[in-house]
């Protein structure tokens, strides 16, 4: 036995020597604890060495030979294949691994005998058996525990709701789940040795472009495909393609998962559309004409082509808008949309600046040719527009520019267009004015609005005003609505409407609801009730913001120093707004709560335009204003009665308070009484009122 004498005498050489060859072999195990690594090889040898000194049967060497074995060995192979199974190596590596662990003891063993006797020769015979048996009960080992761990890889992807499947280099399908094969409307045994392309995949072209990009750089690819569905629709997913390699370390295949975004996919639609297209009319608003009018302009200076720029603004909207009430004025503004539009070509780009402000981009057109559109577009709006039961005759004021005639830059083109529309006003309307050089040296109302609303808050002209709103059950009043006013120096008191469109064009939209909010938490925390709780005001957001993260951080900022939980400011939005807010993924309860806010939210206009009732709970809201024109109808006996008792039931039922709007006669606060609602608001209590004269009536009240 004196193998296993020297064995067990030069063990930690044997042991540093095994280690040095098997991190050249495998340096996948550099990162391993080396004493964990010679325990290893030692108990491996220890067990050798015990199988070398039993004494051995005619029987037990034929079961050697057939590979039957039951020994120590066998135990130690067991753990070691296992082991370097779970530790990353291949079975090549692994193997490899044994046979320098032989080649190490059978040279030092030499080296150390010059020369071996007959014994010493069987008993290398045995030591290089026991290693082969160790070598086959370690693939064995290692080889079911690949085998599992493939049971195991199968399982999950079959039982995963995400489409996966394994392709070959050529990408030919290896393997795939159901939901990958009904994604290819085929079976998982059909689809087998099948391309992308044979499979009619939706973005079978896409897909096998990834694969060849796999292979080819051997490094992980992430792709976004768009699959389209024969029901006209279509899903997106979010495909991740990992290479996988053999012991050459060459891609032998190409693991490809998915993940359904088609919902995110939406959600971003949605919010990119809320951003871009105007959602009263559907057509682009300001903000992507503009970029459209910069594109267009740099696609015609690399063309060397000319294009028209026209502005229109409608004739006698305002008494229509009068006539036929809010919602109605609405419609009118939808068809105008409508009807410009179809009299205009495709690549063509019809927007909506705000109010009754529109513009339109004609491409690849001289002044000749514009000039033709402009007055076919000037008699189809003479046409009547039927709306509610309603003829309404309207006309258009024109303006319109050339580029590269008139201008050469977006700003100095938007202002010809202006111009010229001005004059179109100036001489009556109802008429096309072609830009020329005088009118350089005039200025149109819009342009006047917009360069003295920079001065209106420097210099003090923008005042709040606060309307009450009346608790029902007592008569008191239980908070008012901030409603701001230009004190313009000319014109007297101007309300939002006369204005805000121009802040949304200017960029002054966030400074002025900076200036709403600040006057509006002051008077809250000064007109706090008896028992010390702040007063309660309603103030109106855009809801554009909460589109960015940036905007969201201005809002938590403004929160905080603010101190508004202290304050009690409340936040209208519409039923769209909501709804836009709701689809972009962005929920103000969550996102606040974070800094410790409670942001208190209301619905404004409701009960006209669509709306999610899940969406009211989510948000929290604190209460809804029923849109004016069901209360004007309200007391009558009608319809909007029975809508009415229905919204203020559904409201009390999840918990939210309603509030009636533009209440001004008896019959319509009987009503609303009778009917439980909570709060009224209107020229019945009182007209918006300046922060002193709405200080002094509440003053009044209390005692």
């Amino acid at each position: 036995m004196k193998l296993v004498q020297f064995i067990h005498a030069e063990m930690e050489q044997l042991l540093k020597d095994w280690e040095e060859a098997a991190l050249e072999i495998a340096p996948e195990l550099r990162g391993e604890d080396t004493r964990a690594l010679e325990d290893h090889a030692r108990e491996m040898l220890e067990f050798i060495t015990e199988d070398l000194k039993a004494r051995q049967t005619d029987r037990d060497l034929a079961r050697i030979a057939e590979g039957n074995a039951n020994s120590s060995v066998s135990i130690a192979a067991e753990k070691h294949g296992s082991e370097r199974h779970n530790q990353g190596l291949s079975m090549l590596q692994m193997i490899q691994e044994l046979r320098a662990l032989r080649v190490r003891v059978m040279q030092d063993w030499r080296e150390a005998e010059q020369g071996l006797t007959t014994d010493d020769i069987g008993e290398l015979l045995r030591f290089v058996e026991a290693i082969d048996q160790l070598i086959s009960d370690s693939v064995a080992s290692y080889s079911l525990r690949k085998e599992q761990q493939t049971r195991l890889f199968e399982a999950m992807l079959k039982v995963s709701p995400d489409p996966s499947a394994i392709f070959d280099p050529t990408a030919k399908v290896l393997f795939l789940n159901h939901p990958m094969a009904d994604l290819a409307s085929t079976q998982v045994h059909e689809a087998i040795g099948k391309t992308p392309l044979e499979l009619s995949l939706g973005f079978a072209t896409d897909l096998e472009d990834a694969i060849a990009e796999t292979v080819i750089t051997g490094q992980f690819q992430r792709r976004e495909f768009h699959c389209p569905l024969p029901s006209g629709s279509g899903r997106y997913f979010d495909c991740q393609l990992v290479p996988v390699f053999n012991d050459q370390h060459e891609v032998e295949a190409i693991a490809k998962t998915s993940r359904d975004i088609t919902e995110r996919k939406q959600a971003e639609h949605q919010v990119w559309t809320s951003a871009n297209y105007d959602s009263l009319t559907g057509i682009p608003n300001r903000r992507l004409f503009l970029d459209r009018l910069e594109q267009n302009l740099l696609e015609a200076e690399r063309r060397g082509n000319s294009f028209a720029l026209l502005f229109i603004d409608l004739d006698r909207f305002k008494q229509a808008n009068d006539q036929l009430g809010h919602r109605g004025g609405d419609q009118l503004l939808a068809k105008v949309a409508e009807r410009i539009s179809s009299n205009v070509r495709a690549m063509d780009t019809v927007a909506r600046l705000g109010g009754d402000e529109f513009t339109l981009i004609l491409k690849e057109t001289d002044r000749e040719g514009a000039m033709q559109t402009a007055k076919a577009l000037l008699a189809n709006l003479e046409g009547v527009f039927d709306v509610d039961s309603h003829r309404v005759h309207i006309s258009g004021s024109i303006g319109l520019t050339v580029f590269p005639d008139d201008a050469r830059d977006v700003d100095q083109l938007m202002h010809n267009a202006d111009q010229a529309m001005y004059a179109a006003k100036e001489q009556g309307g109802h008429q096309v004015q072609v830009y020329e050089s005088w009118m350089a040296h005039s200025e149109s109302e819009h342009m006047r609005l917009n360069r003295e609303l920079d001065h209106a808050l420097s210099e003090n002209q923008l005042e709040v005003y606060y309307q009450p709103i009346i608790d029902l059950r007592t008569g008191a009043i239980a908070g008012a609505e901030a409603l701001l006013r230009w004190n313009h120096p000319t014109k007297g008191l101007l309300p939002p409407s006369a204005f805000l469109s121009v802040t949304e064009q200017n960029g002054m939209t966030d400074s002025i609801n900076s200036y709403v909010l600040a006057q509006a938490v002051n008077c809250s925390l000064r007109w706090r009730h008896l028992n010390g709780e702040a007063f309660p005001i309603n103030i109106n957001e855009s809801p554009a913001s909460f589109f960015t993260r940036s905007l969201v951080d201005q809002w938590q900022e403004r929160l905080t120093q603010a101190d508004l939980n202290e304050s009690r400011i409340i936040m209208e939005l519409t039923p769209a707004s909501l709804n836009n807010i709701r689809a972009s993924g962005f929920d103000p309860v969550k996102n606040f709560s974070l800094a410790g806010l409670r942001l208190h939210l209301a619905i404004d206009d409701f009960g006209m335009e669509p709306f999610s009732l899940r969406a009211l709970q989510e948000f929290r809201m604190d209460s809804i204003k029923v849109d004016r024109e069901l209360i004007n109808n309200a007391g009558q006996g009608g319809d909007a009665d029975r809508i009415l008792e229905a919204i203020i039931a559904m409201a009390h039922a999840i918990d939210i308070r309603v509030v009636g709007v533009g209440v001004e006669k008896d019959e319509q606060l009987q009503f609303l009484t009778r009917a439980g609602c909570d709060y009224a608001q209107g020229f019945l209590f009182s007209r918006p009122l300046r922060q002193d004269d709405f200080e002094a009536l509440l003053n009044q009240e209390r005692p």
